[in-house]
């Protein structure tokens, strides 16, 4: 199509001012579209409303108003026009698909190459994501700087854009991470309203569905009224129950403490979850904070959390997230909550949390600005990986200086990470909850541990049979299957691993529940994942060598409820005939040696303190394995590299889920599917039969699946699945698979 001549257009600029559109309804006239400047001015003002809790209201609403002008140019109202067969006075500009989000950008660059920058990236990526600004020619957001594009035919005038951050202190070193957060946050809320605002002209139904939670107010007094009644079926005599009322009342003092950051350091067992959750409620009740977001390393705690929080205040007030949680299509509350975090309590994990906060994509940033002035729990945080630790903390240290963020680093065993002059890149100014961390722990101190040298498969499965109730937990699914194998084969013997599908183990730990209460033989060989919050009360625990924070977790399932008089004992001990994977042996290393030092007390947190003070010093240099922090630092200029730093991932390994349809409920769910309307309901109910695979262990059995559409595997033969230790496919000697 040959050039157009705009000659003609100068009637249409003013006198037409109400008939240029955002957006079109589907088999409605065009006097019923949605006006352009209703949109930018109802964007403008929700930007600005998500961006006053880090006080960039005035960014926000030139974002807002700026995203969409290049909708106001007669090409794209042409455009408009031709895919709904309009035949008007705009109908003879049509040229194609004109880009439309790069003009505002455009524009605002050329008015300020700083402001008007930063918010060029938001404006540009609003539909495809945040640019990098060098890149090939066609996306990179500099060379499109200087594209050219028809005139914008819409009334507007150049804003006042602001000169400086919104943030009263700025770390000059940590410049290029901030700005690279603000433009992320910025982003969050520019695509939050737009998307918020076309949903509520053109589907009216899913809005009235967004924000039909309870306050944070009702639930605190939810709480109050469940908890009080489990706190008077507990038995108030035992010292476990007595130390865990002296952390509910520490937790409840520090409530009323200064917005920042904090850590609950409470021994396995001393019920850190629920006095959490109340210390949460009560600060965000003094403070008016306005969502509670835990963020867990494992998705079977995140499960098990969220259960526990459903159960004390309510089905309609907490929203789970991840990658293993499937929204009923039908739950349209939880669906559109998900899509922003809309929702009063969050419960998700700490790879869709981080993640989020390096991404670019406009479904993954979308929810941030709703992190802003709320509560992030860090559940279990020693369990993030050391070579993702630079990019974590960074994160957690600018939310809590520059977004109003109160954060809790909760943990059974508090890593040291906090700044020190050997750990510089530390969080500064941590307050703890716990008036006498020491005190607590030596009260609660419930095991002694001991490491008794090398042992083979046989050793080990010989000192297991002298027991009559014992847990065993290693780090890999082979040295479980081998341990388990060489055990004399009996009722009592129970194998726990994630080739299990998720009922399947619930089935087995009911068993090892029942069994262990009614005192009859219970000898455990499980994988790592018991050691995620489960809650199993064993009289002696065997457990192979690794970190100091993982001997402590396998401390936490022996003698949890302080039922023994005497410590029971924790034995550590290392393979003499299984190489270690190099993911365990550095942490091992460190633990070792400690192992005279703190005999009997590895659990300690000293010794605690010892080992990660040693892990840490060894690792720095592998703290941010990516070099995601170094890409951020060089963008103290405004020259961002976004896609880039999107390239952060918390966890690299991809695994396939397989569903496991051998009985005939998971065979009725699967069948269901395929006459399903809406199949995420059916899909969340197969999760419980779902075992996720690794890429070569697929290939292994990928023959004896049935594909039932793609992404959705099914495995109908009994052969393949053991009733003792689940789906049998092969897994690499030294291999380390956390579960």
């Amino acid at each position: 199509m040959g050039k157009i001549d705009y000659s003609s257009a100068g009637a249409l600029q003013n006198e037409n001012f109400w008939r240029y559109y955002a957006h079109s309804r589907l088999g409605e006239p065009s006097e019923n579209w949605h006006l352009l400047e209703h949109h930018l001015h109802a964007v403008a003002e929700r930007a600005a409303g998500f961006a006053r809790f880090f006080n960039a209201e005035d960014w926000a609403s030139i974002a807002g108003r700026w995203h969409d002008l290049g909708k106001g140019t007669l090409p794209w109202q042409a455009y408009l026009r031709h895919v709904n067969n309009v035949m008007d006075d705009f109908a003879s500009f049509y040229s194609g698909h004109p880009v439309h989000a790069i003009v505002g950008a455009q524009k605002l660059y050329k008015q300020s190459d700083q402001a008007g920058k930063l918010l060029a990236y938001c404006i540009a990526g609003h539909h495809g994501g945040l640019p990098n600004w060098y890149d090939d020619a066609n996306s990179a957001l500099k060379s499109r700087m200087m594209d050219d594009f028809p005139n914008v035919d819409f009334p507007h005038s150049a804003p006042i854009l602001p000169s400086l951050l919104p943030f009263s202190k700025i770390d000059q070193n940590r410049l290029g991470f901030i700005l690279q957060f603000f433009v992320r946050m910025l982003f969050s809320c520019l695509v939050d309203a737009d998307y918020l605002d076309t949903e509520a002209s053109l589907s009216n139904e899913k809005s009235v569905w967004r924000s039909m939670y309870p306050s944070l107010e009702e639930l605190s007094d939810r709480f109050l009224i469940n908890f009080n009644i489990l706190r008077k079926k507990a038995d108030s005599r035992t010292i476990v129950n007595q130390h865990r009322e002296k952390v509910l009342n520490d937790c409840l003092k520090s409530a009323a403490f200064d917005p920042g950051l904090f850590s609950l350091t409470v021994p396995t067992g001393g019920g850190k979850t629920l006095a959490s959750l109340a210390f949460a409620l009560a600060h965000a009740k003094k403070y008016g904070k306005r969502r509670i977001i835990y963020v867990i390393p494992f998705t079977s705690i995140v499960e098990q959390n969220a259960q526990v929080f459903r159960e004390i205040l309510g089905d309609d007030a907490i929203l789970e997230h991840h990658c293993n949680f499937m929204v009923d299509e039908s739950d349209w509350k939880s669906l559109l909550a998900s899509e922003n975090w809309d929702a009063p309590i969050i419960v998700t994990t700490n790879v869709q949390f981080f993640n989020s906060f390096y991404a670019n994509k406009t479904s993954h940033c979308r929810k941030l600005h709703n992190v802003a002035d709320s509560i992030v729990i860090f559940d279990e945080v020693q369990a993030i990986p050391v070579e993702k630790l630079s990019p974590c903390m960074e994160v957690i240290k600018e939310l809590s200086l520059n977004y109003c963020v109160s954060s809790v680093l909760c943990t059974a065993t508090q890593p040291a990470i906090e700044y020190s002059e050997q750990f510089q890149s530390g969080l500064q100014g941590v307050r703890e909850i716990i008036q006498d961390v020491p005190g607590l722990f030596g009260a609660l101190k419930r095991t002694e541990e001991s490491f008794i040298g090398e042992l083979s498969v046989q050793d080990v499965a010989t000192k297991l049979s002298n027991y009559e109730q014992v847990l065993c937990i290693v780090n890999t699914r082979q040295q479980a299957l081998d341990i388990y194998n060489a055990l004399p084969q009996s009722v009592g013997t129970i194998h726990l691993s994630a080739l299990m599908y998720p009922l399947h183990r619930t089935e087995k730990l009911d068993e090892i529940r029942r069994r262990l209460h009614d005192g009859v033989p219970c000898r455990v060989v499980s994988t790592q994942l018991i050691e995620a919050g489960v809650d199993v009360d064993f009289p002696c625990v065997f457990r192979a060598v690794a970190g100091i924070d993982s001997i402590a977790q396998a401390a936490g399932r022996c003698n949890r409820n302080g039922l023994h008089e005497k410590a029971c004992q924790v034995f550590v001990f290392s393979f003499a005939d299984v190489p270690i994977s190099p993911f365990i042996k550095q942490a091992a290393q460190s633990a070792e040696k400690l192992f005279d030092l703190f005999k009997g007390k590895l659990t300690s947190p000293e010794c605690v303190r010892e080992y990660f003070d040693d892990y840490f010093w060894k690792n720095q240099q592998r703290m941010d394995s990516e070099g995601i922090i170094e890409l951020c630092s060089k963008s103290q200029k405004g020259d961002i590299q976004f896609k880039d730093i999107a390239n952060f991932e918390m966890i690299k390994s991809v695994t396939v889920p397989v569903i496991v349809a051998l009985d005939n409920n998971s065979i009725a769910l699967v069948e269901s599917l395929k006459y399903a309307k809406y199949k995420g309901r059916i899909l969340r109910k197969l999760q419980q039969y779902t075992v996720q695979i690794h890429s070569n262990q697929l290939k292994e059995i990928k023959e004896s699946l049935e594909v039932m559409e793609p992404g959705i595997l099914v495995l109908f033969f009994k052969r393949l699945y053991s009733e003792n230790t689940g789906l049998k496919c092969s897994t690499p000697r030294g291999e380390a698979f956390i579960e």
